[in-house]
C-alpha cells in the first residue's frame, strides 16, 4: 500500500491530471483523453495504518491499467460510468453502480471510460485475521475467487459500506481516534468476506472445538475490560484468556450469545456513557466526539444503540 497521507487534486488540466493519477497508481496506468475540453478530473486519496481509501472522478479520460500482482485488496464502487476487469481468461464487466475486487497475486488489467470510482485498500493479513476469528479458517487458506458480489443484495450493501467508509478516510485532515480506524479496518475486512466470493464461505464445514470452561470467558471480559481503551482483535483476546480464537467465539456465542467483539463494543459503549455523565457543561464535550473516541463511527447506529441500552439519547445525557 501507499505510504501514509493525504492527496488531494481537482483539475482540467489533462497535464497535471496525469501526473495526479501517476503519482497515486499502485500500477502502470494508461491514460487516453479524447477531448481535452472536456477533462474534469478529481481525486482524494487517503492512507492509514492499515486502511486506504480513493474518491476518483475520471471525466473526459479513459483510464487503463495493467497490474503487476498485489499483496493487498483493492475494491470499489463504480458511482458513475463503467469498467472492466481482465485476469487471465476471464473478462469482467463492471456497469455503473457495480462492486469490485481487483484479483490478488496474478497480474490483471483494468479498463475504465468516464467513470467515478470510490474504492478501498487493505493488506490481506487484516482480512484473514478477521475471517479467522470468525469462522475457524486457517489464515493461510483465505481465498478470494470472483471479482463481483455474490448477489444483488450484497452489491447495494458494499456501494453503501464503499461510500461509507471512503467518506469517512478519504477527507482532508482526517482526525480518526485509533479505536475508530480500527472498526474502519474491521468493517472493511468483513464486508469483503461477506460481499465477494471467498473460502470463508464454507468454512462453517469446519468442526468446532470443544467445550470451553466458563473461567475462559470470565478472563477474556476482564481483559477486555481492562483494554478496551485500545485496538483489540479476537486473536489478542483469545491469548489472554488462554484459548484459541474459534474455542473463544464458540464460547461467547454459547454463554452469552454474541462474539466476543460484540460483547467489547457494549463495554466501549458503557464508556461513552460514563464520559457523558461526567462531562461538565460549558467545556466543549459534544456527543459525536466522545463517540468517536470509543470507536463508533456511524452517528445514527450509536444512537439507536445507545437509546436501547439506557432508555434515551445521548444528548440528554450530555446534558444532564
Amino acid at each position: 500500500m501507499a505510504a501514509p497521507g493525504y492527496f488531494e487534486v481537482r483539475t482540467r488540466d489533462r497535464e497535471v491530471a496525469a501526473d495526479a493519477l501517476q503519482r497515486v497508481a499502485v500500477h502502470r496506468p494508461r491514460m487516453r483523453f479524447e477531448d481535452p475540453e472536456a477533462v474534469a478530473v478529481s481525486l482524494r486519496n487517503a492512507n492509514f495504518d492499515g486502511l486506504g481509501a480513493d474518491l476518483m472522478r475520471l471525466g473526459g479520460l479513459h483510464y487503463g491499467a495493467a497490474v503487476d500482482p498485489m499483496d493487498f485488496l483493492l475494491a470499489g464502487f463504480i458511482v458513475d460510468g463503467r469498467g472492466a476487469v481482465q485476469a487471465r481468461d476471464t473478462s469482467s464487466e463492471i456497469p455503473r453502480h457495480g462492486g469490485f475486487l481487483y484479483p490478488m497475486g496474478i497480474p490483471f488489467a483494468a479498463e475504465y471510460d468516464e467513470a467515478t470510482l470510490a474504492t478501498v485498500r487493505i493488506p490481506m493479513p487484516v482480512i484473514a485475521q478477521v475471517a479467522e476469528a470468525a469462522t475457524g479458517l486457517p489464515a493461510a487458506d483465505l481465498r478470494f475467487e470472483a471479482v463481483t458480489p455474490v448477489s444483488e443484495p450484497m452489491r447495494r450493501y458494499w456501494a453503501a459500506t464503499a461510500v461509507h467508509l471512503t467518506r469517512h478516510l478519504a477527507t482532508p485532515d482526517a482526525n480518526l481516534p485509533p479505536l475508530l480506524l480500527d472498526h474502519l479496518r474491521r468493517l472493511a475486512a468483513a464486508s469483503l468476506l461477506s460481499v465477494f466470493p471467498n473460502t470463508t464461505m464454507t468454512a462453517a464445514r469446519l468442526p468446532e472445538p470443544g467445550r470451553v470452561p466458563p473461567a475462559a470467558v470470565r478472563r477474556a471480559i476482564a481483559f477486555m475490560d481492562a483494554h478496551a481503551d485500545e485496538p483489540l482483535t479476537a486473536a489478542t483476546i483469545a491469548t489472554a484468556a488462554g484459548i484459541g480464537v474459534r474455542g473463544l467465539q464458540v464460547a461467547f456465542r454459547r454463554h452469552l450469545d454474541q462474539t466476543p467483539l460484540e460483547y467489547l463494543r457494549r463495554i466501549r459503549l458503557e464508556r461513552v456513557h460514563r464520559e457523558l455523565q461526567a462531562a461538565e457543561p460549558g467545556e466543549g464535550a459534544t456527543v459525536k466526539a466522545i463517540a468517536r473516541r470509543w470507536g463508533f463511527a456511524n452517528p445514527g447506529r450509536f444512537t439507536a444503540e445507545y437509546r436501547n441500552v439506557y432508555g434515551h439519547l445521548p444528548s440528554r445525557t450530555l446534558r444532564t
